[in-house]
């Protein structure tokens, strides 16, 4: 999904006006159970218009924004993140069935401190988008101790019950099959990322061992606990060098001859093979089969790019929109 797409999904489900309407389920620590939230008409209103004013302060309105897949996310800034790998455990009640099967939420039988996330869903029958937002400490209070309530006196007095407090934040939409985070972190928090990283990442590992340019991979598999540059060599599945066939011999010697590689690595005696040897040698390569290493035609100055997004030619511009 491009970034076109994305708003286009939003605007066919946000531009239905007052045939909209929101429903507000949520998610239950441990277990993930998913409860709906009897919330009265008035209320959801207000929720309603509230969400719908963030996804547009946050996606729709913002100028310069980049959708980019999870499994080639960097620190470019101004960015949302579509999530291309699998789901971990934790996160999977993101595609649960909403409908009206959905258990309700009991005050006799549940605790509003054991809601961990809202699913707020906001559509009509035929178009939906589902919100997903973590709860923060502050968004659910008087869960221990007690806390201080102002009162028709002016004065303090005790408080036991508990609040839910919406806020307009919220983490990532899902729309149209896709998900979308607006940061990465709540996965990189919690849900057990870091190793679905790795494990991403352990394939990329064996597409290089395929291309056998390597005396071996282990000294970069020995570096995926790193998280960050686990996520580098997990990029490497969509590499340009990789998809395009580009010969070993051809590999080899742009190592030798560019000047943010020249006689950073080494090479086997027949010259066939790199040997990475020290932790920047095996950070370069990775660099380089992500094709990050860029030239330009005009002032044949050198650039190392994390943002590679291809140029189509004005016919082809032409064609897609119809002309």
């Amino acid at each position: 999904m491009n970034r076109i797409e994305l708003i286009n999904s939003l605007n066919l489900v946000l531009e239905q006006g007052n045939d909209l309407s929101t429903v507000v389920y949520a998610v239950l620590k441990g277990t993930n159970e998913v409860k709906l939230l009897n919330i009265v008409n008035d209320e959801i209103d207000f929720i309603q218009e509230m969400f719908i004013e963030s996804i547009n302060s946050s996606i729709i309105n913002v100028e310069g924004q980049t959708i980019v897949a999870v499994s080639e996310a960097d620190d470019r800034s101004n960015t949302v993140f579509e999530y291309d790998l699998k789901l971990p455990e934790s996160l999977e009640y993101v595609n649960t069935e909403l409908n009206d099967n959905i258990p309700l939420f009991s005050f006799n039988d549940d605790d509003l401190g054991n809601i961990e996330s809202l699913l707020i869903e906001i559509g009509t029958e035929q178009n939906q988008i589902t919100i997903i937002k973590q709860l923060s400490p502050v968004e659910v209070f008087g869960r221990g101790g007690f806390s201080l309530w102002s009162s028709n006196q002016q004065q303090l007095r005790k408080f036991e019950d508990k609040v839910l407090r919406f806020t307009p934040k919220f983490n990532g939409i899902k729309v149209n099959e896709s998900i979308i985070f607006t940061e990465l972190k709540l996965l990189e928090r919690s849900h057990g990322f870091h190793d679905i990283i790795v494990r991403e990442a352990n394939v990329s590992i064996q597409l290089i061992q395929a291309l056998n340019i390597l005396d071996t991979t282990d000294g970069l598999t020995s570096l995926l606990s790193n998280v960050r540059f686990a996520r580098k060599v997990l990029k490497i599945r969509n590499s340009p060098v990789i998809r395009n066939n580009i010969p070993n011999s051809v590999i080899i010697t742009f190592t030798k001859t560019h000047p943010a590689l020249v006689r950073k690595m080494k090479y086997s005696e027949d010259g066939s093979q790199i040997i990475l040897e020290t932790k920047i040698s095996k950070e370069l390569f990775i660099k380089m089969l992500d094709d990050a290493y860029l030239t330009s035609q005009l002032t044949n100055q050198f650039y190392e790019s994390k943002a590679k997004d291809e140029v189509t030619s004005e016919e082809e511009n032409e064609e897609d929109n119809g002309e």
